[in-house]
């Protein structure tokens, strides 16, 4: 990697696993790839054993496949265009490009008794095309459209009845909504082609559908199927407000302008509260099924406030962030950032004039008075969508990209066959076999509370034990079950490889989960959050295991690792709880300082130096920090959409790259009645990088720990803007 570049071609994909340049320079090429020697007929090759391997040349030497696994190790955000470019390269770019398919063609491959599935998805809608269709045909008034649910199958089966000899269409859209409707559905179609059917030649059947098990197999079967994306990107979406926008209603208004760059920005908005989306977690905790109805909505509120000409900011800003768009959010970090999303496109200063919607100037409300001059600005816009409009760094991009990568591997995994292996290489049987040895043998078969020493169970004056003593009791206990539940499995598989027992379904997901380096569901069930693989989710869980062990036996530490605990949110309650008992305070008045400690610690150095050395012997890790008097100082916590400077000691904007940086040590310091500094970001801290969670009863999501008051280099709305958060986890 530092003498030569290190790169492969996939079509017009470019991968390099080191810098194609550096500082310090790359050595002579390497010598030409020597051209193997052809063999005669019958005859083999000959291999030279002492002919050393050659070097470099990858993109030469490696076959198109092997060039898949080279970008997946090196550069695993790139996979899906180097899929789409290695399947265009062997089968041919008819299998990456989706045909164009209108309703005319579709409609050639209908019959009377075969009707047309619309496969929905998130934000699609095919009624407006369909209509269109409807209407070239001089079948506006001989179409009836029902959205199906409670109480509609009577009146679909009715429509349908009179259609088939009157030769007219029925649109049934949502099946999904009438899951008990389906199999009288089921059987009504298939009576179309039964032998002796008496059906009107002009008769079509139309329906649309989410994809639901419900859905009758026979019907997939025997139709003609299409599925509707919704517009992506903001210059689609913004094309579709616009195009569907009565010319009217944009150009004449009392407030002129002003109305126009109210009734854009609100438009905006719609597009990069949608398109926020595709960052996952990074966008939005929740995936939000926002829709057009909820832009409509919005716009029409706008025109009932501002027709006396009168601005009311107040009651459109809490109407639009509070009702409209945040009747959907449940999520309270989701609100927040909704808020401000909010004051970047719609506010009294967007009015002014030279307001840009982002930073390069890009992205704006154009001048102009006729809806044609708005649509022209913006299919001027870039094709594809630069981070800084949804206010997020370069690296989203990135996170986006490696999202998809793991939806198609996951995908690749679900359909592929599990067979035995040839050649001499190992089977499924003694691959999973030797996982379970492995497994057995790191782990411990439970944590002794009975070793830790008496000094740990003290009380005080009023026979009160430690709080973080009983923290640590509950911790050992939830390991502990943990542990049973590993053991048992491994245990039980090993027998039911050899025979020794049934091979139960639970097993067998099992057996799968460990083939495909997942895992278990019946471990994930047990255990704490997670979104590791299964290899480093056993090297986590031994360093969770050690972590709260070595705490048995040394009692508590100096720096505790906050992202080993099973409930994070139990030790920060017990901390509080001893610093009001230590200074006689009511609980309830207490929450946290957070001051960052000008030293980094990971628990996989802890672990390292703890075990390559004598049980009792001070740690040369421990001496490099000092103990804290009050509060507790946490480790082991990561940066999402940020980096921290060491020098400044503030959060500042990541570096391009790098996704998950760690956070110094942190001292978390109790103070009663409390006022953070309202310079400092509010950052929210959350078990795992998925974010999301069940929304318990606290109002928050169970994946939310607490929120840490830092330091920052911007203000909150450029943090919030960027989805800025610390995670006990990262996902590698």
């Amino acid at each position: 990697l530092v003498s030569t570049p290190v790169f492969v071609h996939l079509g017009d994909l470019e991968v390099f696993a080191n810098p194609p340049t550096w500082d310090g320079g790359y050595g002579p090429p390497p010598d030409p790839l020597p051209l193997p020697s052809p063999a005669g007929e019958g005859e083999e090759t000959e291999k030279k054993e002492d002919t050393p391997p050659p070097r470099g040349h990858w993109n030469e030497r490696l076959t198109h496949f092997q060039k898949l696994i080279f970008v997946k190790f090196f550069q695993e955000e790139r996979l899906v265009p180097a899929a789409i470019s290695f399947v265009a390269e062997n089968l041919g770019k008819a299998f990456v490009e989706s045909p164009a398919v209108g309703m005319a063609t579709l409609y050639e491959d209908m019959s009377p008794a075969t009707p047309l599935v619309f496969i929905l998805s998130t934000g699609s809608d095919p009624m407006g095309n369909f209509q269109r269709f409807a209407k070239e045909k001089n079948y506006m008034t001989r179409f009836h459209a029902i959205s199906l649910g409670q109480g509609q199958g009577p009146v679909a089966e009715k429509l349908i009845a009179t259609a088939t000899k009157t030769g007219d269409w029925i649109f049934l859209q949502n099946c999904h909504l009438a899951a008990s409707w389906m199999l009288a559905m089921e059987n009504l179609i298939k009576t179309f082609a039964a032998p002796g059917a008496e059906i009107h030649d002009d008769f079509r059947l139309f329906l649309s559908s989410m994809p639901a098990k419900a859905f009758p197999v026979s019907v997939l079967q025997n139709s003609v199927k299409v599925t509707n994306e919704p517009p992506k990107g903001i210059r689609t979406n913004m094309r579709r407000a616009l195009t569907e926008m009565n010319p009217s209603f944009f150009e004449d208004h009392i407030l002129q302008d002003t109305w126009r760059k109210l009734v854009f920005g609100l438009c905006f908005m719609h597009a990069v509260i949608l398109e926020r989306r595709k960052f996952g977690p990074l966008g939005w905790n929740i995936r939000y099924e926002f829709s057009e109805s909820d832009r409509e909505c919005a716009l029409d509120n706008l025109k009932m406030f501002l027709a006396d000409g009168v601005l009311p900011w107040d009651a459109l800003t809490f109407i639009t962030s509070e009702i409209t768009y945040g009747g959907r959010v449940t999520d309270e970090w989701d609100q927040r950032c909704l808020r401000t999303l909010l004051k970047r496109f719609f506010a009294p200063y967007t009015l002014d004039p030279g307001y840009s919607y982002s930073p390069s100037g890009v992205y704006r409300c154009p001048d102009g008075e006729k809806v044609k001059q708005f649509k022209d600005y913006v299919e001027a816009l870039p094709f594809n969508d630069s981070p800084e409009i949804f206010g997020m760094h370069e690296n989203a991009n990135i996170t986006f990209q490696v999202q998809e990568t793991n939806s198609l591997i996951s995908t690749i995994l679900d359909v592929q066959p599990r067979m035995a292996t040839a050649r001499g290489g190992k089977t499924s049987d003694e691959i999973v076999f030797e996982l379970a040895d492995s497994v057995l043998s790191r782990l411990p078969d439970s944590l002794n509370m009975d070793e830790a020493p008496e000094s740990m169970f003290k009380t005080d004056s009023k026979g009160r034990k430690d709080s973080l003593t009983i923290v640590l009791l509950q911790e050992a206990d939830r390991f502990n079950k943990l542990l049973r539940v590993i053991k048992n499995s491994m245990r039980t598989i090993k027998k039911a490889i050899k025979g020794l027992v049934v091979m139960s379904e639970e097993l067998e997901r099992v057996y799968t989960s460990f083939l495909n380096n997942q895992v278990p569901t019946l471990w994930a069930s047990a255990a704490y959050p997670s979104m590791k693989g299964l290899g480093s989710w056993i090297k986590d869980l031994v360093l969770r295991i050690h972590f709260v062990d070595h705490w048995i036996h040394n009692g508590q530490p100096k720096s505790f690792w906050l992202s080993g605990f099973f409930f994070p949110q139990g030790f920060l309650t017990g901390t509080l709880q001893n610093h009001a008992r230590k200074y006689n305070l009511p609980i309830d008045e207490l929450s946290f300082e957070f001051e960052p400690y000008p030293a980094y610690r990971s628990q996989a150095d802890f672990y390292n130096a703890a075990t390559s050395q004598p049980a009792g012997k001070p740690l040369e890790l421990d001496e490099q920090i000092e103990a804290v008097q009050d509060g507790v100082l946490v480790h082991g916590l990561f940066m999402d959409a940020s980096s921290w400077d060491d020098e400044n000691m503030v959060v500042v904007d990541a570096k391009p790259g790098e996704m998950n940086p760690p956070l110094p040590a942190v001292h978390m310091l109790p103070r009663q009645n409390y006022v953070p500094d309202a310079a400092l970001y509010k950052c929210p801290l959350y078990k795992t990088a998925a974010r999301a969670g069940v929304l318990s009863t606290t109002g928050h999501s169970t994946n939310f720990v607490v929120a840490f008051y830092i330091p920052a280099s911007k203000p909150q709305a450029y943090w919030i803007g960027k989805g800025t958060a610390l995670l006990c986890q990262v996902t590698d």
